[in-house]
Order: C-alpha cells, then sequence, then structure tokens
C-alpha cells in the first residue's frame, strides 16, 4: 500500500495570487489605515502621511532580507540596537560557597542544607575532563 508523503509543509498556503494569510492580513490592516487617513486628511497633506505608512505595509508583505520576512529583520535590528555593547567579567579568585536554607512547615524552623565548597583546582580539573571527552569541542 502506497502513502503519499507530504513535502515543502514548512511553506506557508497561498490564498489570494502570492499572498499567504499573514501577508494578506497585513495588507488589509496597512490599506484600511491609509484609507482612515486619506479619509480624515485633506488630499495634499495625506500624501506625505500615508506614503511612508505604504511603504512599511508593502515592505511587511512583500520585502525579505537573507530569506527572513522584513519583520522578523526589523525585530532582530531593535533587538540589537537596544542591547548592551560591552559585556564585563568580574573574575574573583575564591572558592564557591553554595548554602540553601530551608523552612519545615511545621514549625517554621530554618533547616538548613549542607554546603558544598569547590576549590579553583576542582573546577580546573572538570574542565580539562571535560576538554578531553570534546576534543573537537573547543578547535583543538
Amino acid at each position: 500500500m502506497q502513502f503519499k508523503v507530504p513535502q515543502n509543509i514548512d511553506m506557508q498556503d497561498r490564498i489570494l495570487g502570492p499572498l499567504t494569510m499573514v501577508q494578506f492580513i497585513y495588507a488589509v490592516i496597512g490599506g484600511g489605515i491609509c484609507y482612515a487617513i486619506f479619509s480624515a486628511v485633506h488630499a495634499p497633506y495625506s500624501y506625505f502621511i500615508i506614503a511612508p505608512i505604504a511603504l512599511f505595509v508593502l515592505a511587511m508583505i512583500f520585502l525579505k532580507i537573507n530569506e527572513r520576512p522584513f519583520l522578523n529583520f526589523l525585530v532582530s535590528a531593535v533587538e540589537y540596537s537596544t542591547a548592551p555593547k560591552k559585556r564585563f567579567w568580574h573574575h574573583e579568585d575564591h572558592s564557591s560557597n553554595f548554602s540553601i536554607e530551608l523552612t519545615s512547615s511545621q514549625n517554621n524552623k530554618p533547616v538548613s542544607a549542607p554546603t558544598k565548597t569547590f576549590s579553583h583546582e576542582d573546577i580546573k580539573n572538570l574542565a580539562n575532563r571535560v576538554d578531553q571527552n570534546n576534543p573537537g569541542y573547543y578547535g583543538k
């Protein structure tokens, strides 16, 4: 018995010519905004307001940068511009102390968990073991 295997399942369905459902929704919303502005503002001034909005909507519908939609590119550009460009590492050469305090639900007395301490040498040995198990991971 033969079965048909679906292919190109990652492609969205086209509903109106070359437009997908999302692109069609962008076009309807953008066209509605442009029409509302055209109706509300007098003719020569409305063109200056409508033109950037129409270009932005057309870019969202048709423009792809590196095979990704324009909206993804725009979100990535905003995240990049707002993220800090410098990262600081505050190296402190001391062993890590870790402790957890738990409270008992019956009498609300703190119950302490055992404390683990790791020396700088323990962490270095662990890093060497990980590097030996994955020799190609860091380009070695």
